[in-house]
């Protein structure tokens, strides 16, 4: 679901449809869902690729990486559109955003296990990986770049 412009939709469009169906049980069946809750797929969207922003703009302002490499940068990253470290990190970050929600919920019980408690400490590891697992995505592809010099 690739535009003109090059830019895909398609996670946009999941989450709007995940927070849809998510918006009709809290109307109809599930009233004890905060409104944190419902939003929440539109959050991680927003945070994830926020996160991702920053991350990247981090890593290539200390990277040094050529001007312009002398192959066509889009087959050079083509094979690193989706990775281990990218997958990695959309889960760290839900999980991250998951406990957010049950922090502003000031949930005292932990629904499945202590990954899901909203705790600080857990916000932070799971913050903390997110980020990690994104810089190494980013320097991955950092390495794609200059090796094709």
């Amino acid at each position: 679901m690739r535009g003109d412009s090059g830019i895909s939709l398609t996670g946009l469009y999941v989450c709007g449809v995940i927070a849809v169906v998510m918006l009709v049980l809290k109307l109809s069946v599930i009233d004890t869902w905060s409104w944190w809750r419902v939003l929440l797929p539109l959050g991680l969207f927003v945070g994830f690729n926020a996160t991702n922003i920053v991350v990247a703009f981090t890593y290539l302002s200390f990277a040094n990486i050529p001007e312009r490499p002398n192959r066509d940068e889009a087959e050079v990253l083509e094979s690193h559109e989706l990775n281990a470290h990218n997958l990695a990190a959309m889960l760290f970050f839900g999980v991250f955003g998951d406990n957010v929600v049950r922090w502003i919920e000031g949930s005292e019980t932990s629904h499945w296990f202590w990954l899901l408690s909203g705790k600080g400490e857990v916000l932070a590891v799971f913050g903390v990986l997110s980020m990690l697992a994104l810089f190494s995505y980013w320097s991955r592809l950092g390495r794609a770049l200059r090796e094709s010099d």
